[in-house]
């Protein structure tokens, strides 16, 4: 008499609701044109062929973003049940930091706007730019000039 093939218990037995739920995949990462912000954390993107509404994680700086818009960069789209923002792409080189927290800047022209006050400062002195005022500090102030040092002003004052 021949015998059935033996089948493992496993596959015989019905499952149970305590076996594990299988493991979610975790969400893809894709790049997306933004196209406008329409309120406060919502933005609508351009991913792949279709326009869609992605929320913007709360670790990405809005600003990022703005200049992605602005620049026509794209941005890094998480891809799960609803589009999050992650992040930008970079398309150009960013300002770098040393490793004893030197910054080096080579430029052919370097502009620093400030609406209401820009200072520069060290240990020990500063210029401070506020308004229409600057005010310079130090224990020595030095200007020199190679030919002419003028003072333009409607009064001078020396201590």
């Amino acid at each position: 008499m021949e015998r059935p093939p033996r089948r493992s218990p496993s596959l015989d037995a019905p499952p149970h609701d305590d076996a594990p739920a299988p493991a979610a995949s975790p969400p893809s990462l894709a790049l997306a044109a933004p196209i406008a912000e329409r309120a406060p954390g919502r933005w609508a993107v351009r991913l792949g062929a279709r326009e869609c509404e992605a929320s913007l994680d709360p670790s990405v700086d809005v600003a990022l973003v703005r200049e992605a818009l602005g620049r026509g960069a794209r941005v890094v789209v998480e891809c799960g049940a609803e589009p999050v923002i992650v992040g930008a792409l970079a398309t150009r080189r960013a300002v770098e930091y040393g490793p004893d927290g030197s910054v080096a800047v080579a430029a052919r022209r370097f502009e620093v706007t400030a609406t209401e006050r820009l200072t520069l400062r060290t240990a020990r002195a500063y210029v401070d730019l506020k308004r229409a005022d600057v005010e310079v500090y130090g224990h020595r102030v030095v200007t020199r000039a190679r030919e002419v040092a003028k003072v333009l002003a409607r009064l001078v004052s020396l201590n």
